[in-house]
Parts: structure tokens; C-alpha cells; sequence
């Protein structure tokens, strides 16, 4: 028995172990690639470890093809992936070719022997830390460096009051380029840049204003995350998404304008916002995503609007002064803890699309005096409004079948409840504490 089970066990480490020594589709004239059969096209492939070992997979000069051709079929390469060239000390020189439009993050990571890299102008996206760590980059005068249109970092010690105006024509700001730049006190970004990466300008905590001009369509997660000393941020209408964490931390802003063109809100987008006292969504929002508004204490009133179809875990959570919130009809799900610690909340009607009560959506809400629970829910869950010590009275519909355990634990004011015969579990200590 021991035998049969050793043997298997070994038989899954091999396979692994084969798995992740092939960790690429194709291997052509020394270069490494991923393949997609059906666009036609290739990656250079992310190497299989992040070690020393990685130095002899490269060395000196690589050119990288415009296309290869595998099993009789051509595929244009598109990309340098992530980890592509990671730690490869003994590469001195890159050409990349003009089909290539992006370089995945920490793609030449510790490449210390690289002092030549040329980069074409198709290359419209280059990840975080891509050069980091190279003698291409240590060659480089202290200051912001940028490749063809593309901001790509800060390199040295940014001083105090320091203010930039990116350079016409850039069309990119890079994932993590002022990062950490306590520094930075304003930023003039032109009118060509489209897009803002992630962590573009994490913890740059001395940033008071920013300006995101109309050509911008996407801010990526965390770029504004920690951006303490930021009071006010105009979104423009050219924006269609806002990143996970893009202002998380913020805790100076107090105000925010969000337009139209925005139709999701990433998660914890504004968590930890402290300063941030009210928040109009737009109508054309459909979700707003986990943590998005989690701890901004200072809000008092949002409008949540009628295309959002769902209000994500920790929403709202720790909002505790919000006073008052309208959840329209076209909601069916509230997530876990999605209102919890909202101390200042007296009321709330929870609409009739909503078929489940997530576990904890409204607990810790010790102001709530009452709820409006509609005929579509049918499932109210785990302690979903326990110590809601306000709450005087409950109507349970008839549509309930399930009640959570600890649902309305410690709700001490709670002096009546009406259970519909159409339940069919209650949860362990589910009305506990009255």
C-alpha cells in the first residue's frame, strides 16, 4: 500500500515537474515562445524561474523576429511577456521588432550584462519594473526616462516641491513611473497620454491636484493608491473604467466627480477615502466592485444608480457617516458585508429584485431602525443584522426560506418578529441575545 501510494505520489511530482520545465509552446532559433493558434500570433515566453540559474538562458546579442514559423504555420510576434528575460545577467543587447506592442512587467528584471536595448514606437505598453535592475537603465541620467512616446520611471531620488510636465506627445505613463515620489507635488500630463498605469503614482503622498486630461480612457489599479495629500481628482468623460485601488488611501480627497462615460467602479477604488463626504455614481455604472467605498467614515449620502445590478462585498463597509443610502430596483445581490459598521444608517429599503441578503450586509449598523425586506428574497444571510441594537421590529416575507446562523444575533431592541411559515432553516443563534 505504502508502495502504490509513494509511486503516485511521485508520478504527480514528475508531472509537474514536466510541466513546469516546459513552460512554453515553441523554442525557435534559441528564443522561447507562447502561441495563439488562433489570432497567429506569439509571445516571448515568460522563463520558468526566478533565479540566478535564468542567466545562461540568454546571452549576448538577441534579435528578436518580427514572425516564426511553427509546424509549417506563421505567427507575428506581438509581445514580450512578463519574466520574458528575467535575471539573465549574460544578455548585453535586445532588438525588438516592430510588430512587438508590449513588454510585460519585470520582462528584463536583473538583466545586469544589458546596456543596448532598442525599442520600436509600436510598443504602446511596457509593465512594471520591465528594466529595473539593468545597465541600460544605471546608464541613464537621473530624472524621468522615457522610451520613444512612453513615460516609463522615475529614476533617483525625486527632491522636495518637485513639479513635471510630461512631454507632448508621450501616450502612456507606465506602470509603477512615479512611484513612490513623496516628492511630487503637480504633474502636467498632456493631452496625448490615453492611458495611466498601474501604480503610475502610488504613495507620491505629496500630490495635492491632478488634472486627468479628455484623451485619457483608463486608469489603471492603484494609480493614485496612497496619494494622501490629494484633495481633488476630475475624472474626465473619456474614462470608461476606474482600476482596482486607484485612490485607495486617499485620505485628503473630499471630493470626487465620476462621469458618465464610467461604467464600472473596480474594487477598492476609494477605500480608506476618510475625506470623501459624498459620491454621485452615474447612471451609467452597472457594478460597483468589492471594497470600493470600504472606511470612507466621512460619507454621508451616495446615490447608487438604477443600472447597478449588483453592490459588491465591503461596498460601503466601516461608512459610518452615512446616513442615509436608496439601493434602486435593479439590484438582485448584496454582498457580504456590504453595509457593515454603518453606524449612522436609520433606514433602509432593500428592493424588490433582490433575491439574497449577503452574510453580515448590515451588521455592526447600530443606528438602523428599519428595514423594508421585499417578497423576491429568499435567503437572508449569516449574521446579516446582528447587533442592529436599533431595530425594533422585523417582517420576514414569505418568499424566506433560510435564515442565517446569528442573522439578527444582539439585536436587544428587537421586541417582535414575524417568521413565515415558508422557512425552512433557521441558523444556530440566529435571534440570540434579544
Amino acid at each position: 500500500m505504502k508502495t502504490t501510494i509513494l509511486k503516485s505520489v511521485m508520478t504527480v511530482l514528475i508531472a509537474l515537474f514536466s510541466l513546469n520545465a516546459n513552460a512554453y509552446d515553441v523554442k525557435i532559433d534559441g528564443i522561447y515562445y507562447n502561441l495563439d493558434k488562433e489570432a497567429k500570433t506569439a509571445k516571448v515566453a515568460p522563463l520558468n524561474t526566478k533565479s540566478d540559474d535564468n542567466k545562461y538562458a540568454y546571452s549576448g546579442n538577441v534579435i528578436i523576429p518580427q514572425s516564426i514559423i511553427s509546424d509549417g504555420i506563421e505567427y507575428s510576434v506581438v509581445g514580450i511577456d512578463h519574466d520574458a528575460f528575467f535575471s539573465c545577467g549574460n544578455l548585453t543587447s535586445v532588438t525588438i521588432p516592430e510588430s512587438v506592442t508590449s513588454i510585460g512587467s519585470h520582462a528584463f528584471y536583473r538583466c545586469s550584462g544589458l546596456t543596448s536595448v532598442t525599442i520600436p514606437e509600436s510598443v504602446t505598453s511596457i509593465g512594471g519594473n520591465a528594466f529595473d535592475g539593468t545597465a541600460w537603465l544605471k546608464n541613464q541620467e537621473d530624472g524621468l526616462i522615457y522610451i520613444n512616446n512612453i513615460a516609463l520611471t522615475y529614476k533617483g531620488t525625486m527632491p522636495e516641491n518637485t513639479s513635471i510636465v510630461i512631454k507632448e506627445g508621450t501616450i502612456l505613463i507606465a506602470h509603477n513611473a512615479f512611484q513612490g515620489c513623496s516628492g511630487l507635488t503637480s504633474v502636467t500630463i498632456p493631452s496625448s497620454v490615453t492611458s495611466i498605469g498601474d501604480y503610475a503614482f502610488r504613495n507620491c503622498s505629496g500630490l495635492t491636484s491632478m488634472t486627468i486630461p479628455e484623451s485619457v480612457t483608463s486608469i489603471g489599479g492603484s494609480a493614485f493608491r496612497g496619494c494622501s495629500g490629494l484633495t481633488s481628482v476630475t475624472i474626465p468623460e473619456s474614462v470608461t473604467s476606474i482600476g482596482g485601488s486607484a485612490f485607495s488611501g486617499c485620505s485628503g480627497l473630499t471630493s470626487v466627480t465620476i462621469p458618465e462615460s464610467v461604467t464600472s467602479i473596480g474594487g477598492s477604488a476609494f477605500s480608506g477615502c476618510s475625506g470623501l463626504t459624498s459620491v454621485t455614481i452615474p447612471e451609467s455604472v452597472t457594478s460597483i466592485g468589492d471594497n470600493a467605498f470600504r472606511d470612507c467614515s466621512g460619507l454621508t449620502s451616495v446615490t447608487i444608480p438604477k443600472g447597478v445590478t449588483s453592490i459588491g462585498s465591503y461596498a460601503f463597509s466601516g461608512c459610518s457617516g452615512l446616513t442615509s443610502v436608496t439601493i434602486p430596483e435593479s439590484v438582485t445581490s448584496i454582498g457580504y458585508e456590504a453595509f457593515r459598521g454603518c453606524s449612522g444608517l436609520t433606514s433602509v429599503t432593500i428592493p424588490k429584485g433582490v433575491t439574497s441578503i449577503g452574510a453580515s450586509a448590515f451588521r455592526d449598523c447600530s443606528g438602523l431602525t428599519s428595514v423594508t425586506i421585499p417578497e423576491g428574497v429568499t435567503s437572508i444571510g449569516d449574521y446579516a443584522f446582528r447587533n442592529c441594537s436599533g431595530l425594533t421590529s422585523m417582517t420576514i416575507p414569505e418568499s424566506v426560506t433560510s435564515i442565517g446562523e446569528g442573522a439578527f444575533s444582539d439585536c436587544s431592541g428587537l421586541t417582535s418578529v414575524t417568521i413565515p411559515n415558508s422557512v425552512t432553516f433557521i441558523g444556530n443563534g440566529a435571534f440570540s441575545g434579544l
